[in-house]
């Protein structure tokens, strides 16, 4: 199944044609949004990230399905 990674702030990915936000990601049937974590190598603490599957607050547990779009966003933290 084909699934697209929205990437936000520090999760793009710089190349020499410049950032890259969005990725199509092949993953086999029954992967969820930690496996398309792990294709990524996006190591953060599970509380250091905002997930979001088709708009929707996601875990990364959540189960994908071809076609879903998974928003990666690190957690504002301030003081």
């Amino acid at each position: 199944m084909k699934v697209t990674a929205h990437l936000h702030t520090i999760l793009q990915r710089q190349t020499p044609e410049g950032l890259v936000r969005r990725l199509e990601v092949e993953l086999p049937g029954g992967s969820r949004v930690a496996d398309l974590m792990a294709v990524l190598e996006i190591n953060l603490p599970e509380d250091a990230l905002l997930l979001a599957v088709n708009g929707r607050v996601a875990e990364p547990g959540t189960p994908l399905q071809d076609g879903d779009q998974v928003n990666l966003m690190p957690a504002i933290s301030g003081g």
